[in-house]
């Protein structure tokens, strides 16, 4: 079986960390060529110096990393989600400072590059707001042609959001961009909020069999999303369960036969109305010729944990 090729763009949170050293865990399966920051959960430097020690927790290859847009696309507001994981992002393990640092290619310019030395061949599993796919499609439409896949965790298809009432919080840090890639004819699916709720969550029995693990990936990914265990706790009355939700989307982009719902739709980000700013719209009564969009809303639980486990050596 063929190696696939993959680029991950990613704001690196805890759950970001998690699903690159997952990504990396998968070597048999896929090649990560280039991974990409961009602002969404923090601020770029932050977001990068995170990527790279997913990176090193990863204990694999080390794809280089490209730095990309610092502030979405028509504002110079920027989110901040340090209560959701930490003020280093990586639920307080304050690491220090990774050794590498990030290649002075710009990441819009790198991701150009690579799609066009490599047609047909590159995957992007996008993982924050879509500030650098847009930059890349505005400045070469050329690559919609020419990108193999994008699998955006993005949007919502029923259930409420995570940046507002009616807002996910990749899509809302930055809807134009969002709207750009929607519209550009890329090939893609959106892995939507709603299949990172419920039995996808992590357990408590889950954190100790990782934290057991004799994997140092899998201890990582434990103790990085500490925070965010404790907030899912907060604002939920004290569950004991929490989203990983990045993971999802590498999951599903390595191991596709994890989607059990896949329906096409006639789709549109809300730029307008203030209130909503950010909004997926979606319509799957649209007729064929008008839908424009591939949405997975619900994939096996069970499945996702056994592939997601295996490769944090935490089966």
């Amino acid at each position: 079986m063929s190696v696939r090729r993959f680029l991950i763009d990613t704001d690196t949170g805890s759950d970001d960390a998690w699903a690159i050293v997952e990504a990396l865990c998968a070597a048999d399966i896929a090649r990560v060529e280039a991974i990409t920051t961009v602002c969404g959960n923090f601020p770029l430097d932050l977001c990068t110096k995170n990527a790279l020690l997913a990176e090193d927790a990863a204990g694999a290859y080390l794809p280089p990393v490209y730095r990309g847009v610092e502030h979405p696309l028509l504002s110079k507001k920027s989110f901040a989600a340090y209560r959701v994981h930490g003020e280093d992002g990586l639920g307080g393990l304050n690491l220090p400072a990774p050794a590498r640092t990030a290649e002075k290619k710009h990441a819009v310019q790198a991701i150009i590059d690579l799609v066009r030395e490599t047609p047909g061949e590159i995957e992007f599993i996008t993982i924050g707001p879509l500030t650098n796919i847009a930059a890349a499609l505005t400045l070469a439409p050329d690559l919609a042609q020419k990108i193999k896949k994008l699998w955006i965790l993005g949007g919502s298809a029923g259930i409420c959001g995570n940046l507002t009432e009616h807002v996910e919080y990749n899509v809302g840090s930055d809807p134009e961009a969002a709207e750009i890639v929607l519209q550009s004819g890329a090939p893609a699916i959106w892995i939507t909020l709603d299949t990172t709720r419920g039995s996808t969550e992590i357990t408590p029995d889950e954190v100790e069999r990782l934290l057991a693990s004799p994997s140092p990936a899998g201890r990582f990914c434990a103790l990085a999303t500490r925070r965010l265990r404790e907030f899912y706790s907060e604002i939920r009355g004290g569950s004991e369960t929490y989203g990983v939700v990045d993971s999802l989307a590498v999951t599903a982009a390595l191991y596709p036969e994890i989607m059990t719902n896949l329906v096409t739709a006639k789709c549109r980000i809300e730029l307008h109305d203030a209130e909503k700013r950010g909004y997926f719209h979606f319509d799957t009564a649209a007729p064929e010729k008008e839908r424009n969009a591939v949405l997975c809303t619900a994939v096996d639980a069970a499945l996702f944990k056994r592939r997601m486990y295996a490769l944090l050596g935490a089966e």
